[in-house]
């Protein structure tokens, strides 16, 4: 019997060899992009099905979206784009994949010139180290040709070409982890709260997947935040490692580092998150849209109310008052959201009946992550009721001689008046956009009895109408009250 045998050099040799051979990647889990265009926290998820289409014409088995989402729910994971180390191999094992891909959404501009850009990063599970990464921007202007053919129109046009690009020196093998870090095998970390006052409390727990190691293999764990470490002790279920600290006095944002240091003297660091220590309300400004007349917001039928924030920040909820001239509150609503990106008041009072004209003032209030909270007001003045004319005649022989004033009220956008024979004939048509105002004209001769009707018509600047149908215009010079004077007034919406 002949046993071959190889040379114990050659057999370290093999050895290295396999250690740095590259390995076809398992899989690859494409997570959510980070849309910084929306906000902070913000998602694209159209970006993010392209990038995964990409990925597959490489061969590469993806994990579902399912699978993706029930991951992020439940390790609780809020804020994409930055996955911590335990979180990226936390992936690895759950999802049973080599790789993790995340990504920001850096720019995304429909109009007037299409432009996108993206950083995103390959991310091997094993270690937590990044393989591969790359930042692609790609603008309507990079694909226009000199004649102006097929030239990009929208976002669509230029992701056929741009998600090419982005993912093209993208790996689809991965040289395995020859020295695979030993890190602490962490199931989930709870940080809270995210965002904090200063001199609060912040509170940090840890599981770890196997948590009775044993008498006298526990390691010792700190949590290491600004140069200061905070023990962790085992809470009284077994369940968490727990440590609790005051936030630092100084507005910032925080990491948080677990520190540990084995019995036999080996130590280990995992970044476990980061909070963020705010010491200033936020700063609201609000806007009203409506007619400005002499530097008082006027409106009759929508007021829009946008409200912004000049240093933009994350807010727990917010809240849009009206108030009357009594200091009573007559339109009361809000949301624990995102500030809305416009409100619209219609003049009604929160139980939907119209509200009187008069003057009102806006309050908006808002509530940061960490309930300091702001408010700004702003005068606004409603006016539903048409402008109210006051019609006088005067009669000189065969001379007619009409008056028109306003009484006090909004400014107009026009006015006119008709006047019309018995036979239908226009007799006379007088406008302006001013009042008072003269109008003269010679009484009609011909077949009629000397009657005359009358149709007057004004709009004011905010677009509220009076109409006046006087059916015997003459009627109403006459000091006993004869002739017949039928006025009618409405609102139009459009006339």
């Amino acid at each position: 019997m002949v046993v071959n045998r190889l040379h114990p050099a050659w057999i370290a040799v093999f050895f290295v060899l396999m250690l740095g051979r590259p390995v076809l990647a398992a899989g690859v889990a494409v997570f959510p992009l980070l849309d910084l265009t929306v906000s902070s926290n913000g998602v694209s998820y159209v970006l993010t099905d392209n990038v995964r289409r990409e990925i597959a014409k490489k061969g590469v088995q993806l994990v579902s979206d399912r699978e993706i989402m029930q991951f992020l729910v439940r390790h609780r994971i809020r804020t994409l784009g930055s996955l911590t180390s335990h979180e990226i191999m936390a992936a690895g094992r759950e999802l049973q994949v080599e790789l993790v891909l995340q990504g920001t959404v850096c720019q995304l501009q429909q109009s007037p010139d299409p432009a996108v850009s993206l950083t995103v990063e390959l991310i091997r599970t094993s270690d937590a180290s990044v393989v591969w990464a790359n930042t692609e921007a790609l603008y309507s202007s990079d694909l226009t040709s000199l004649l102006g053919l097929q030239d990009p129109e929208n976002l669509n046009d230029l992701y056929a070409v741009f998600f090419t690009g982005l993912l093209a020196s993208m790996p689809t093998e991965v040289v395995s982890s020859s020295t695979q870090k030993e890190l602490l095998d962490i199931d989930s970390v709870i940080l809270m709260p995210k965002a904090v006052r200063p001199g609060e409390k912040v509170r940090c727990k840890v599981r770890m997947q196997t948590m009775d190691l044993g008498n006298g293999l526990r390691p010792g764990l700190t949590a290491s935040v600004a140069g200061r470490d905070y023990p962790f002790a085992l809470d009284s279920e077994g369940y968490y490692f727990v440590a609790d600290w005051p936030a630092q006095n100084t507005a910032g944002r925080y990491p948080v580092t677990l520190k540990a240091l084995w019995p036999s003297g080996r130590k280990e660091t995992v970044v476990l998150g980061s909070y963020t220590v705010d010491d200033r309300a936020p700063d609201v400004a609000l806007y009203l849209r409506g007619r400005e007349v002499n530097g008082r917001i006027f409106f009759s039928d929508k007021l829009y109310i946008v409200p912004t924030l000049t240093d933009p920040e994350p807010v727990s909820r917010w809240q849009v008052m009206v108030v009357d001239r009594d200091d009573q509150v007559i339109v009361r609503q809000g949301a624990s959201d995102r500030l809305p990106d416009r409100l619209t008041w219609r003049g009604r009072t929160t139980l939907g009946a119209l509200a009187p004209d008069g003057d009102y003032t806006i309050v908006f209030k808002v509530w940061d992550r960490t309930m300091l909270s702001s408010s700004v007001a702003k005068e606004v003045s409603f006016r539903r009721n048409p402008p109210q004319i006051n019609l006088e005649l005067q009669t000189h022989g065969d001379r007619i001689t009409v008056k028109l004033n306003k009484e006090a009220g909004m400014p107009l956008a026009y006015w006119w008046l008709k006047v019309y024979e018995q036979n239908g004939r226009l007799a006379k048509l007088s406008e302006g956009e001013h009042l008072p105002a003269t109008i003269e004209f010679e009484r009609p001769q011909g077949e009629n009895d000397g009657r005359l009707a009358g149709l007057l018509v004004a709009r004011d600047i905010l677009g509220n109408v009076t109409r006046k149908k006087i059916k015997n215009l003459l009627g109403q010079k006459r000091e006993d009250g004869g002739g017949e004077v039928e006025m009618e007034k409405e609102w139009l919406e459009e006339f």
